[in-house]
């Protein structure tokens, strides 16, 4: 019976931390990137119809221009999903910069 808990107990944690997810968005061919902003955006209910945006000229600013953003779904976001039963659960992003072309 031991083994059997012990087992189910493995299982879940393999499960947790192999959900792990990053979704990337590359906006251009550039190679030259530095970090724009990171952060954490909170949703409510697994998030079912909600979106967050984020400003992506005012993250860059002036003489930058987006080139990637990504959306992460760490084991921490999945374990806060899991002890509030999907009330609450959060989304970490990060936007990266670089300069732009002169033309």
């Amino acid at each position: 019976m031991n083994l059997s808990k012990n087992y189910w107990q493995g299982f879940a944690i393999l499960f947790i931390v192999s959900s792990c997810a990053t979704q990337t968005s590359l906006l251009n061919d550039s190679y030259d990137l530095s970090l724009g902003e990171k952060g954490t955006h909170a949703f409510w209910i697994s998030g079912i119809g909600q979106t967050k945006t984020v400003d992506l000229s005012t993250v860059c600013g002036d003489g930058y221009t987006a080139a990637k953003t990504e959306t992460i779904n760490s084991a921490t976001n999945i374990l806060f999903g899991i002890l509030t039963l999907g009330i609450y659960t959060p989304r970490d992003y990060s936007v990266y910069c670089s300069k732009e072309d002169e033309k």
